[in-house]
């Protein structure tokens, strides 16, 4: 009897024995599954992440992309808009004082033409009366003694000019500093231009 008892203990203790090392197995199958499903759960959000990341980014150049083109408009709408005023007041102020800025030629001019032997005043034709009147009181003003020439033209816009005597001369053209102003704020803003 005692050997029979050894017996089934010694299968008692093999069998049990196999189970523990087939749980210890299961065990470390489990923990490697477990681990393993960590891993790919971690590959998949970054995957996810780097997806994610890369439409944010696309989303945000867009976005930078719009924003730009959006300031570009209102600089170039604010352009207009300055040359449109400044075409406004500028015909306003030359509606209130048509000879006002040929006025401050003519005293530049005298100021350099004092000793001129001639002063020759080119004029839209419908000002010449009061361009002259102008001229007349300035050149008295200045002490000038030269003759004074005072022509009208129909190709010189109102409130445009030239001055002219023996060593220089001055062009007053509204349409030539209007390109010019146009020109300063294309430089300034890129393209924009105003209309007509």
């Amino acid at each position: 009897m005692a050997s029979a008892t050894k017996f089934m203990f010694g299968t008692d203790f093999r069998e049990g024995s196999r189970k523990a090392a087939g749980e210890a197995e299961l065990a470390a199958a489990r923990a490697e599954g477990f681990h393993a499903g960590q891993e790919q759960a971690h590959r998949e959000a970054q995957s996810q992440l780097v997806g994610l990341t890369g439409q944010l980014a696309r989303s945000a150049e867009r976005l930078f992309a719009q924003e730009a083109a959006r300031m570009a408009a209102i600089e170039e709408h604010a352009a207009q808009v300055a040359i449109v005023t400044a075409k406004a007041l500028a015909g306003a102020a030359l509606a209130e004082k048509p000879l006002a800025v040929l006025a401050g030629a003519i005293r530049e001019a005298l100021s350099h033409a004092r000793t001129a032997p001639h002063l020759v005043l080119r004029v839209h034709e419908s000002a010449v009366e009061a361009a002259e009147e102008l001229v007349r009181k300035l050149a008295a003003e200045h002490g000038f003694s030269g003759k004074l020439i005072l022509l009208g033209q129909s190709d010189i816009a109102p409130g445009d000019g030239r001055i002219e005597w023996a060593e220089g001369g001055f062009v007053l053209d509204s349409q030539q500093l209007t390109a010019l102003v146009e020109q300063a704020v294309a430089r300034v803003f890129g393209h924009a231009r105003a209309e007509p």
